[in-house]
């Protein structure tokens, strides 16, 4: 199978920082939707983009218990509680097993309707924090892990292929050293035995 080098870890990567947006460990935007506010849609949009959305984050869901994952059904928003599953396997963010099936699945994830949820522009501080973590993923094996554009979004085009298991082992490092940057802490440290390989 031919691959992508220089951007299948930045896929991985970039695929993981949505997992944490969606754990609430990080200031990114979220890539579920949370029911607190949505915005006003115009009453003939609203119903069928939600129902859409709810339907796609259905297909999602069963996609990851394909892949050995038994995490929670969305809610009436679509929202899935990837935390909640995380804290109950008692597996770690960075697990092998869970990244891999967020990979296999990545093509059934849907973003969030902007009617439904129109994102927030992050502030100064949360673009530096992102712009930190690039550079951390970069310092720490992950080369080619793009900088967040001037409004804080990652890039989501052209990333694609297979990680071979020195990329993947190189990824699991540099997410869990930059992980704390996201939030403005000082990078961690890189504990082999938080990996669990499933």
């Amino acid at each position: 199978m031919s691959r992508k080098p220089r951007n299948a870890a930045a896929a991985t990567g970039l695929l993981l920082l949505l997992v944490l947006a969606a754990c609430g460990d990080t200031p990114a935007p979220p890539a579920v939707a949370s029911a607190e506010s949505p915005a006003a849609p115009t009453a003939a949009t609203a119903p069928s983009a939600l129902t859409r959305y709810v339907d796609a984050q259905r297909a999602w869901v069963g996609c990851l218990r394909k892949e050995g994952h038994n995490v929670p059904d969305p809610d009436a928003k679509g929202h899935v509680d990837l935390g909640a599953y995380l804290a109950t396997a008692k597996i770690p963010k960075t697990d092998a097993g869970f990244v891999a099936a967020q990979r296999a699945c990545a093509s059934l994830n849907a973003t969030v309707p902007a009617e439904l949820e129109p994102r927030q522009p992050v502030t100064p501080q949360q673009l530096e924090y992102r712009r930190q973590y690039a550079k951390c993923m970069r310092d720490n094996g992950m080369p080619t892990w793009p900088d967040p554009g001037p409004d804080g979004e990652w890039p989501q085009d052209g990333f694609g292929g297979e990680l071979t298991p020195a990329e993947q082992e190189a990824n699991m490092r540099a997410l869990q050293i930059c992980d704390p940057v996201l939030e403005g802490k000082p990078q961690g440290e890189y504990d082999p035995s938080k990996v669990v390989n499933g």
